[in-house]
């Protein structure tokens, strides 16, 4: 989040990755960091059953949302 914000704040965008269990953690940091507006994607977090390739699909499923948030117009 730091690198995130601080990046923003030299007006470079970014998204950031964040598991589902530490949003709520990740928004407040991000206003306290002063860049409320941080683009950030939502990954559900690892279960301790899940595989590499269910994580796998899950980072795939999240592609489309990575890369639309980072060349959308700023």
């Amino acid at each position: 989040m730091l690198d995130s914000a601080a990046l923003e704040k030299l007006g470079i965008h970014t998204v950031t990755l964040v598991w589902d269990n530490f949003e709520k953690a990740a928004r407040t940091q991000a206003r306290l960091q002063k860049v409320p507006d941080l683009e950030m994607v939502i990954l559900p977090y690892r279960k301790g059953v899940e595989t590499d390739d269910d994580q796998r699909r899950k980072a795939e499923a999240a592609l489309t949302d990575i890369i639309g948030r980072l060349v959308q117009p700023v």
